[in-house]
């Protein structure tokens, strides 16, 4: 699951850095503010594609849920192909949303983060339009050994040389739904506990 991420201090620089050596266009001015934590219905910086180029547009973090109150703000990665809601914008709007690292909380209510020290994350998502809004989610999978002490659910990760691939390849689909997840840092909110798992 995923329900907060944030920007760390050196977000805007790494954004750049992104967009020169990936060949991103910019749509408009990206909100991604230093020490910004994400919540559910913000908007935020999110990658996309338009034609062959890919852009960094905002987008706000949450699908209209039409069965109840509230956002769709995460969709598993298991059937997200079998919904009616995701389906379409899955085979044809998907996205990366960069991000510092996230959060999640354990049974205790302890909060945890999660990131690669140095580096951005990217999350795999995909978006649609909802009256004129673009609005994104985030795709989620079992967790592994980074997040099960933790959650059983955890953000389908792209590698920074995957953004293409993941955006604009449909026989790759599949493969990047799949495949095990890659290696986080975990650490406490106190700074108290530190610990790198893996596979």
């Amino acid at each position: 699951m995923c329900c907060r991420y944030y920007y760390e201090d050196q977000i805007r620089e790494m954004m750049e850095d992104l967009r020169a050596s990936q060949t991103i266009k910019l749509a408009e001015p990206l909100q991604v503010e230093p020490g910004r934590d994400i919540h559910p219905s913000d908007a935020s910086a999110v990658i996309c594609r338009d034609g062959d180029d890919l852009y960094a547009k905002n987008m706000r973090w949450g699908f209209d849920n039409p069965y109840a109150k509230g956002l769709i703000i995460n969709a598993r990665a298991e059937t997200a192909m079998e919904k009616n809601l995701f389906s379409d914008s899955i085979l044809n709007r998907r996205c990366v949303i960069p991000a510092s690292g996230f959060y999640e909380w354990d049974a205790y209510k302890a909060r945890f983060r999660f990131f690669l020290p140095g580096e951005l994350l990217f999350m795999a998502g995909f978006y649609r339009e909802e009256q004129g809004v673009p609005r994104y989610t985030i795709l989620t999978t079992e967790a592994n050994e980074t997040m099960k002490p933790i959650h059983d659910r955890m953000p389908v990760m792209i590698g920074k040389d995957e953004i293409r691939p993941w955006i604009a390849d449909n026989e790759k689909l599949s493969e990047f739904l799949e495949r095990p997840q890659i290696r986080l840092v975990r650490e406490q909110d106190s700074g108290q506990i530190r610990m790198d798992f893996g596979f």
